[in-house]
């Protein structure tokens, strides 16, 4: 093993990973053998305590500084042990104006898993024990860098506050930090070096293209992507199916109502580990009564879904489409914490509709069965706001729709290419790409701003051209791969992603100009 690995173009490259949960136990375990065989020096950032505990007994990978942000989490005074660093300083050296807006994606802290399935919208830790996290957070981010020196961190997304510190203290230090995002073009994924999604190859393609500085010898299959879509519309490979009826196989049935059973016997006889004290009750820490909540919650919540009345689409005229967003996650809580209560952010964007335009707003189906009815019902009773059936195809609304307005969303891409303008509220800028899109944040002005944009032509030689672009960039610098899948179910290639990781590595950020 050590002759092998002191002839790789890896040796001596220090990377971190962050192993962090599912992706961590699969995917992050077999990066960290084979950065580890081709002669890299490991260090580990680990989320949740049973994945800490398999990556430190990780056989085939040695780490030379593994931290455990959980432990740490539970109990963040002990591990700053007396040292105090001020708001002032954290931004300074993360070079931002407020830390609050990151904070917001701390959904544990911020919101609360005990109160209601799926998350209330309560602070469930004080201010002062999120600041003592924040600190600490800091304090070990100081470390890796001082003690560590990394030379590249690895993470599976930009999902909450450790991912974006790091992220903007690795930015200040020169270390890139790369992780995955959906590319919006099926069955492509991309690396993206920001937590806005805003860095990596494809954003540099996408404007050489349009600067006309370069020439991509897959403009012709992405005319040929584009044609297909308008034929018939491309579900995203991560989109949850809408179930229509389908009757459960009774094998499975039966094992998903005992589930919650074996696993409330489980909790009294075997020691529960990924309990976290400062935070309680979470998806990862269920009581008995907490799990049979969650067990028989998302039935009901489902049913109040299937039986309720919606308005019919056929009657809302002339609307604007406002797509409710999964939550939490990081789309909307990384991307647009500004607009992260999605029934204001609705309410505001129904009082701004110009003319005779009405607000059409469906849920988001992953969401059937974790958002309570009480939520949906507030959608509904917004004035200006017909919340239509969750069953309908998207591509049906957005075909009829005149706009679509959004803090972030797939929608927004796919609006793309039934020629159909976007407002954007957030801040993802693999969407800020395509051409359909505007960035617009105050809400004081956005019936202006919607005036402005319905103005515009999207049938015409320019737009094709850029929405070509935008397509071209993703088969260029994207990756033809199921990244999602392998990462929540397994049985992908794991050699052909190792191919496209160190690909990126090489290129990307070993040999990048």
């Amino acid at each position: 093993m050590s002759e092998a690995r002191q002839q790789n173009e890896f040796q001596g490259k220090r990377i971190i990973l962050f192993q962090q949960r599912g992706w961590g136990k699969g995917i992050g375990r077999f990066l960290a053998r084979k950065l580890y065989e081709n002669g890299a020096v490991l260090a580990a950032l680990t989320f949740k305590n049973t994945t800490h505990d398999l990556i430190v007994n990780q056989p085939d990978a040695k780490y030379e500084l593994i931290i455990n942000n959980d432990e740490i989490m539970s109990r963040p005074k002990d591990y700053l042990a007396g040292d105090r660093y001020s708001l002032e300083e954290i931004c300074d050296a993360l070079g931002i104006d407020s830390i609050w807006p990151v904070v917001s994606t701390l959904r544990n802290h911020v919101k609360c898993y005990k109160d209601k399935y799926y998350y209330s919208f309560r602070q469930n830790v004080s201010d002062e024990e999120i600041i003592d996290f924040v600190m600490a957070v800091y304090k070990y981010s100081k470390q890796f860098f001082e003690t560590f020196k990394p030379d590249l961190i690895i993470a599976p997304n930009f999902v909450s506050l450790p991912h974006i510190m790091f992220n903007l203290y690795a930015h200040r230090q020169g270390v890139p930090m790369m992780a995955v995002t959906d590319s919006k073009i099926k069955g492509y994924f991309l690396f993206t070096y920001n937590h806005f999604d805003d860095e990596g190859p494809f954003y540099d393609y996408v404007d050489q293209l349009r600067e006309g500085k370069i020439r991509s010898p897959r403009l012709d299959k992405a005319k040929e992507y584009i044609a297909e879509f308008r034929k018939e519309f491309k579900v995203p490979d991560y989109q949850i199916p809408v179930l229509k009826g389908k009757k459960t196989p009774l094998k499975q049935w039966l094992r998903t109502e005992i589930s919650p059973y074996y696993q409330i016997v489980k909790w009294y006889t075997k020691k529960q580990v990924n309990e976290l004290e400062s935070t309680g009750i979470t998806v990862d820490y269920r009581p008995p009564v907490i799990k049979l909540r969650d067990h028989y919650a998302p039935k009901i919540y489902t049913r109040k879904m299937q039986t309720r009345e919606y308005y019919p689409l056929e009657k809302a005229g002339a609307f604007v489409y406002f797509p409710l967003q999964f939550q939490p996650e990081a789309t909307i809580d990384v991307m647009a914490p500004y607009f992260s209560n999605q029934i204001e952010t609705a309410r505001q964007v129904a009082m701004s509709l110009p003319k005779d335009y009405t607000l059409v707003v469906k849920e988001h189906p992953g969401m059937v069965g974790f958002r309570p009815p009480s939520y949906i019902e507030k959608v509904a009773r917004t004035v200006n706001v017909k919340l239509v059936d969750y069953r309908i195809p998207n591509d049906s609304i957005l075909q009829k729709m005149d706009m679509i307005i959004s803090p972030n969303s797939t929608s927004i891409a796919e609006a793309a290419f039934y020629n159909k303008p976007a407002i954007q509220l957030g801040n993802l800028g693999t969407t800020k790409k395509l051409p359909n899109v505007f960035v617009h944040h105050d809400m004081t002005t956005l019936a202006a701003k919607i005036l402005e944009v319905l103005k515009k032509d999207f049938k015409n030689e320019k737009y094709e051209r850029a929405l070509e672009q935008y397509v071209a960039a993703v088969l260029g610098t994207g990756h033809e791969y199921n990244y999602f899948k392998a990462w929540e179910r397994g049985g992908e290639s794991m050699e052909a992603l190792w191919t496209i990781y160190k690909k990126e590595i090489m290129k990307n950020v070993i040999f990048k100009s």
